[in-house]
């Protein structure tokens, strides 16, 4: 538990949202909300919306602008694998500098959104199914190979996280 001092002087998504790791390794863990969140903030159906994009960009895109995916604006997971998912703070984000996207630097997950408020719908219909969205993130060894792979558990149904 973060002492007041401490909570006071995180900014963004970071007041609201943490990471809780799990497992002997810390690479199982869930992205939810804190204890210390305000409940009209928890309550506000359109601000935290649960999106994938891709390792290479680091970015989404709405509206043909880029906007990065920092720790002001969102909590990600893992970057071991080309999909990567995040919790994003919309209020945040809107915030964020755009910068001008060129789809020659498309990738597989390129996030692409053609407005805020499609993503605010999407954060609605994922608040809706099971309210604040948060994020279980599993790792699963294989002692045969000696390898690790990863694999998301949302709060809302896959159709609706996955961008």
């Amino acid at each position: 538990m973060t002492n007041n001092k401490e909570e006071k002087s995180l900014k963004g998504i970071q007041h609201y949202y943490t990471r809780t790791r799990q497992g002997a390794h810390g690479n199982n863990y869930y992205i939810e909300p804190k204890d210390t969140c305000p409940i009209d903030v928890l309550n506000d159906k359109e601000r935290f919306v649960i999106l994938t994009f891709d390792k290479d960009d680091d970015y989404i895109v709405i509206n043909n602008q880029r906007y990065y995916l920092n720790k002001y604006n969102s909590v990600k997971g893992t970057d071991k694998i080309q999909q990567r998912v995040a919790i994003v703070d919309l209020k945040e984000l809107k915030k964020s500098k755009a910068y001008k996207y060129d789809k020659k630097f498309d990738h597989e997950y390129t996030g692409k959104f053609s407005s805020f408020d499609e993503l605010g719908k999407l954060a609605k219909q994922q608040w809706l199914v099971n309210g604040s969205p948060y994020i279980k993130q599993v790792a699963l060894y294989n002692e045969k190979d000696k390898a690790c792979r990863y694999y998301y558990e949302p709060s809302c149904d896959r159709r609706v996280a996955i961008a």
